[in-house]
């Protein structure tokens, strides 16, 4: 698991450290470990469709990585902000983009508090809890959709890969109930 999850955070603050053309710093890895999480995410989404059950503990681990790295996009935001209560209060209720974010945050720790043993035998119904995760994306996608002003690359490219993996995971269900 450690190594899944460092491996990106050690490119990244090296990244950091040895790249002189990088002007906001704070700027780059908070938007940095938003997308690592979104990626992480992506293969979370991706890895079942393999039908391999060698890969179901990996894929919870990269689940589990996604919310890491979710919440240290949170945690740097907060700091940036300068732990000012007041004003990310404000941002929570009047920024859109910071609005989705909060939602995909929250209804990320459900899930994650469910990757575990001890809640999956407190919540019979986890399997059903998890199908939320395709509201996180779309959150995450509109997130992404009100922050950026004008390169909508990243946008495309994972919406595109948001709607293969649905239309792949519609085929197999359909292809299963035959």
């Amino acid at each position: 698991m450690l190594n899944i999850f460092l491996l990106p955070l050690a490119i990244l603050i090296s990244y950091i450290f040895l790249y002189d053309e990088i002007i906001n710093k704070t700027n780059y890895v908070i938007t940095s470990t938003g997308y690592i999480a979104l990626v992480y995410l992506v293969i979370t989404l991706s890895l079942p469709l393999l039908k391999n059950n060698s890969l179901k503990v990996k894929t919870r681990l990269f689940g589990i990585s996604a919310f890491y790295f979710s919440m240290i996009h949170f945690i740097l935001y907060v700091i940036d902000n300068s732990y000012d209560l007041v004003f990310i209060m404000e941002d929570a209720l009047f920024r859109n983009y910071i609005i989705v974010g909060y939602l995909a945050l929250i209804l990320l720790i459900p899930m994650y508090l469910t990757s575990f043993k001890y809640f999956k035998d407190k919540i019979k119904e986890w399997k059903k809890l998890h199908k939320i995760i395709y509201v996180v994306y779309f959150f995450i996608l509109v997130h992404i959709y009100f922050i950026i002003k004008a390169d909508y690359y990243y946008l495309i490219l994972f919406s595109s890969i948001f709607l293969v993996i649905i239309i792949f995971k519609r085929y197999n269900i359909y292809k299963l109930n035959e």
